[in-house]
């Protein structure tokens, strides 16, 4: 058995504190990773506080990088409070983290006494929500806060309507408001407190009852939507990164692969290998909805309302992750509020385990969260760097776009260009379904980088006017090429203007054969707009209308209203004309 000191209420707080801090205390020192660097590391709009107020009705403030707008103002507050405090010195940003999910663990652990449940099982589920491994991803990533955020203000809410009166109502509803300006999975609070209400108010269940205690959640709920509708549509109806068919389909496919994670979450990964769905007939879709619908069937039968309750809680705060396609299939962290119902429900099961073992029960309960613990400590030391961090999951997702892209950043950033641009042009091969377009974006931006490190101009050139073939506003790329084309005020390089001089001779002499090769090494020494232009009438004469396109396209991206610009205008109308 556990001591019965254990049961007191602020022992019990105290060692759900101490362990956290104990296994997460090497993330103070882990650095900014992913998303962070553009919403954390270049958002300017973080370095005044007086920014504040914007950030809850300019959603692009969200990030350096307007297409990255998101509605989460109550996250950008925070951000902002930690930049104040210790610039971009991350141990405040972690720290941060780290406090709001010791706090959502306490708050589950209130819940679970408030809920009935005895001391001891309140204390398993908040050790157990505690140290799981899912949790290592919103406390090592400071991006991720978004989760573990809304999770602390949901619990609060729900807390405070199970507590109920006037006071606690009020507690309950600005909650519920501060969920939702840290992310809208707290939505899911207005089925959770239906589904409470039904369950276990049955008696007291009427409409007038749930005008009276719903109504302003609605409202509030209601409202959210309807600021937040436009990037709604703009996910689902007008630019879904998939049709929605196929979305359904592979969460069904998820929700199984995010229960076996709950359960034994081993191979954990910033990007797990994971596929889309084919059809409604695919074996993983058939399983998935088999196994999901003799579980829910069960779990009806049995009648268990707590059970049922806690089950149908991990379903529902997974449904607004679930409904809208998102660039990644399945994340480690939209699992933090479900794994709160893991931990309530495996909690009722290793409290009947001592109940029935004893001694023996308790040393089996502690190797479990001790092997809990270990795995966290673990995945903090996978997230210290981001070579760290993206090599791990490019060992455990190896087709997967988004790990080589990083991979090749890592390669970049350390002088290895040639092992970069091998990683670069992974990203678009290893499963093409799945590239977004802005990571098809930066990873040809990146490339046309490691290029131009390599001195191998034209194929830089060529890299960037594709990056900004799919986005004409793309800065990095548009900025790279203006340096490019600022080279060209630079005086000739002597043996470049030599092999110009000679191509431009093979050329009048239609000696193509010689031309061509003698202004391709001009132009790899030196990047010149006259050798681009050069180099598409030899191709052209050639016969090699794609390659003379490349050369006249690229000149028009190097100095677009120029008047090799416009020459090479004439010249692509003449080449569509010949089509």
């Amino acid at each position: 058995m556990f001591p019965n000191w254990l049961g007191r209420h602020y022992l019990s707080g105290t060692l759900i504190g101490v362990l956290v801090f104990v296994v997460y205390a090497g993330s103070l020192d882990n650095a900014f990773q992913y998303d962070d660097i553009h919403s954390i590391v270049e958002n300017s709009h973080l370095r005044a506080l007086g920014n504040i107020p914007a950030f809850f009705y300019q959603p692009e403030m969200f990030s350096a990088d307007p297409r990255n707008a998101m509605y989460r103002p109550l996250v950008l507050v925070s951000y902002a409070l930690n930049h104040a405090l210790s610039g971009y010195e991350v141990w405040s940003y972690h720290l941060f983290n780290l406090g709001v999910h010791l706090g959502a663990s306490w708050l589950l652990w209130a819940l679970v006494c408030q809920l009935g449940g005895t001391r001891l099982e309140a204390l398993l589920a908040g050790l157990l929500f505690a140290l799981h491994p899912l949790a290592s991803e919103p406390v090592n990533y400071i991006s991720s806060r978004s989760e573990s955020l809304c999770a602390f203000f949901f619990l609060l809410a729900f807390l405070g309507y199970v507590r109920g009166g006037r006071r606690w109502l009020g507690v309950s509803l600005g909650a519920f408001a501060g969920a939702l300006l840290a992310k809208s999975v707290g939505l899911a609070l207005l089925l959770v407190l239906l589904l409470y209400d039904f369950l276990f108010k049955r008696g007291e269940v009427n409409w007038e009852r749930i005008r009276r205690r719903h109504s302003l959640f609605w409202l509030a709920g209601l409202a959210y939507l309807a600021g937040i509708w436009g990037a709604i549509d703009t996910a689902v109806v007008s630019h879904p990164v998939r049709s929605m068919a196929v979305q359904y389909l592979t969460q069904v496919k998820a929700a199984l692969y995010y229960l076996k994670l709950l359960w034994m979450p081993q191979g954990l990964s910033v990007e797990h290998q994971f596929s889309l769905a084919g059809s409604l007939v695919d074996g993983p879709v058939l399983a998935a909805l088999l196994c999901l619908g003799t579980a829910g069937a069960l779990l009806l039968q049995r009648n268990a309302k707590e059970t049922l309750f806690w089950a149908a809680w991990a379903g529902l705060t997974l449904l607004p992750s679930s409904a809208v396609p998102l660039n990644v299939l399945v994340n480690e962290h939209r699992l933090y509020l479900p794994a709160a119902a893991f931990a309530v429900l495996l909690s009722r099961v290793l409290v009947g385990l001592v109940a029935r073992r004893g001694r023996v029960g308790g040393i089996l309960v502690a190797v479990w969260l001790g092997s809990y613990g270990g795995l966290s400590w673990q995945r903090t030391q996978v997230w210290q760097s981001p070579e760290a961090l993206w090599q791990d999951a490019l060992r455990k997702g190896p087709h997967m776009p988004r790990p080589h892209l990083y991979v090749g950043d890592c390669h970049q950033q350390a002088g290895r260009h040639e092992e970069a641009l091998r990683e670069y042009a992974l990203v678009r091969t290893v499963y093409p379904a799945l590239l977004s377009a802005g990571d098809q974006l930066v990873s040809y931006n990146n490339q046309g980088t490691a290029y131009l490190a390599l001195g191998r101009h034209a194929e830089a050139v060529e890299s960037y006017r594709r990056a900004l073939a799919i986005d004409p506003t793309y800065a990095k790329a548009r900025e790279a090429l203006d340096a490019l084309v600022a080279l060209q005020e630079q005086e000739w390089d002597p043996t470049a203007h030599a092999l110009h001089k000679k191509g431009l001779m093979m050329l009048i002499e239609n000696r193509l054969g010689e031309a061509v090769p003698a202004l391709e090494e001009s132009l790899r020494r030196q990047p010149r707009l006259e050798t681009y232009l050069a180099l598409g009438m030899a191709w052209e004469k050639k016969g090699d209308a794609e390659k003379a396109r490349w050369a006249y396209t690229s000149l028009r991206t190097l100095a677009p209203g120029s008047s090799f610009a416009r020459t090479a205008e004439e010249k692509l109308k003449q080449l569509e004309g010949k089509k």
